[in-house]
Order: structure tokens, then C-alpha cells, then sequence
């Protein structure tokens, strides 16, 4: 990978210009711009404009295992991602290896980067990959983005001092394998950090991760848009345990 940023017409990165990948992309959903800060900068954030659409797609696949690999939750832009990108800034990402989970565009990873991080985004979903992709395209040299299924799945480099996810506990039945993956993935003395806007479902993943043989503690980001703070759980394993 270049130790430069590609520029828009730039081919250096994966095989595309900018231009080529916003093509792509748009062949199979309408995208629209936004400004979002992360990492300490701001960013030109490209998000899908009917996210309706994508869930009516999943709604309608043959079969529940397409269905999963469609997952359209990926188009939305949730809060616990900003809320886990300010947490990042107590961190020092400089230079440092983190793994993203469920990157779906890329905001949590993107901003990891901004602070210097490199950076693995990981999501089920191509198209999600591709969006991130091109949201991280100013800090791409810090950025490698890799369809990662949590149950079928594992990379094959090194594991990573850091894991991050934002909004990942929403659902009990995927604790399993999530708690999986990161144990698969985290390196030996490492951190889990995942973010979720205080539901009552990160109440009980609280309670199931410290059962599974984690540490666990909390953290309250106040977003200071006058809506409850998010919640950053900060994971790790003990050191005597496998």
C-alpha cells in the first residue's frame, strides 16, 4: 500500500480512482454527502440516501443466510459510532494495529485512523466495505478493509492490541459469536472497546461478557446533544485465561 493518501484520480489503492469506486457504489445505491467529525477532522461523509431500500432487499432474499450477508442495519449512521470515535481520543491509537467489527461505513475505523491507528475494517457485507472504503479514502494509508463473517470466518494475520465495534450488542443472540470473534482476533494484554447508546440489551451483555470470562468496564460519552449518553464497554480478558 502507498505511504500516501491516493488522491481522486489516483489508481493506487485497491485499483480504483475515488471517481471509479463512487461509480461502482452508485450502481447499486444512491449515495449522499454529509459532514461528520472524526478523529479531530472533518469529513466528507458518503452515506446511502434510502437505507429503506437495502432492508426491503434483505426482506426479500431467498434465504436467510443471503439475507445475513445483505444486512442493511450497515447503511445507518448511529450515534454509538461518534460516541466510540471521542472515547478513541483518550487512547494512543499513534502507530498502533486495530481491528473494527461490523465496520458498516466505516465511521468508528475512519476515525481511529484520523488519530494515527492502523487500521483493519471488517464487515460481512461487500457493499458496506466498499462505502467504507470510500469514506476512509483520506486516511488510506493507514486503512485495509476485509469481509469478515463472525461465525464462518477468521483472518489470518497477527491479532490486535485493539478491537472496536459500535453498535454490535443490540441483539443477545449474537453476544456468542461476537464474544468469538474477539477472542479469536485480540491479541494477548489487549482491549475490546464497543459502543451502544445505553439499551436495555448492553444491560444484559454487561452481565453475559463478565459471565464468558471477561473483565469489563464502563464508560459514558456525553455527545452533548441533549439525547442519553453513549455507552463504551472497555473488555479485556484476564491474563491467565485461554
Amino acid at each position: 500500500m502507498s505511504s500516501k493518501p491516493p488522491n481522486a484520480t489516483s489508481p493506487s489503492w485497491h485499483g480504483f480512482s475515488r471517481n471509479e469506486l463512487l461509480r461502482e457504489i452508485q450502481r447499486s445505491v444512491d449515495l449522499e454527502i454529509v459532514p461528520v467529525h472524526l478523529g479531530g477532522q472533518l469529513f466528507q461523509w458518503y452515506r446511502v440516501a434510502n437505507p429503506e431500500g437495502l432492508l426491503e432487499q434483505a426482506a426479500a432474499a431467498e434465504d436467510a443466510r443471503h439475507a445475513e450477508d445483505l444486512d442493511p442495519f450497515w447503511a445507518a449512521t448511529w450515534r454509538a459510532a461518534l460516541g466510540l470515535d471521542r472515547f478513541l481520543g483518550r487512547l494512543p491509537l499513534a502507530g498502533r494495529r486495530v481491528l473494527e467489527l461490523g465496520c458498516g461505513s466505516g465511521q468508528a475505523g475512519t476515525g481511529a485512523a484520523a488519530r494515527g491507528g492502523m487500521v483493519t475494517m471488517t464487515d460481512t457485507v461487500e457493499l458496506a466495505l466498499q462505502v467504507a472504503k470510500l469514506n476512509a479514502w483520506p486516511v488510506a494509508h493507514r486503512v485495509r478493509v476485509r469481509l469478515l463473517n463472525w461465525q464462518r470466518q477468521r483472518l489470518t494475520e497477527e491479532a490486535f492490541p485493539i478491537i472496536v465495534g459500535s453498535d454490535l450488542v443490540y441483539d443477545p443472540a449474537l453476544f456468542p459469536r461476537l464474544e468469538a470473534c474477539a477472542r479469536q482476533h485480540l491479541a494477548a494484554g489487549g482491549k475490546l472497546y464497543l459502543s451502544e447508546p445505553h439499551r436495555h440489551t448492553g444491560d444484559r451483555f454487561a452481565d453475559w461478557i463478565r459471565q464468558a470470562g471477561w473483565d469489563c468496564r464502563e464508560h459514558d460519552v456525553d455527545l452533548e446533544d441533549q439525547r442519553v449518553a453513549v455507552r463504551v464497554f472497555e473488555c479485556w480478558r484476564p491474563q491467565n485465561s485461554a
